[in-house]
């Protein structure tokens, strides 16, 4: 039977992502390389930031930003990858949904058991 076991909210502000994006070393740090070549606006970058915010704070594990990746699936719905030594894929489900609109941007993600 599924059981929700945790849910992580975050929200940041779009300006201070746009900010920080003007140093390539930040975008390298945060998004894994086939995310930079799929998010590229201040707005997007900022959803992913929040996300995996989210992500992190759901599964309650230390990620760091390569542990986890978000790329859109078949429907343009974000698709999570973790991977990290403690992550258990097939025990447990992450549901995201992010959004942004002007200044912010925002993401909740819930944790599933599917065992």
């Amino acid at each position: 039977m599924a059981m929700i076991l945790a849910v992580g909210l975050d929200l940041v502000e779009v300006a201070r992502i746009a900010k920080a994006i003007k140093n390539p070393a930040f975008l390298k740090r945060i998004l894994t390389e086939a995310e930079r070549e799929s998010i590229t606006t201040p707005l997007r970058i900022a959803g992913r930031w929040a996300a995996k915010e989210a992500i992190a704070k759901a599964v309650g594990l230390h990620l760091s930003w390569q542990d986890v990746e978000i790329l859109p699936g078949p429907s343009g719905e974000p698709v999570v990858s973790i991977s990290h030594p403690v992550w258990k894929p097939d025990q447990t489900k992450i549901h995201l949904s992010i959004t942004h609109e002007k200044g912010h941007a925002a993401a909740v993600a819930i944790l599933e058991s599917i065992s």
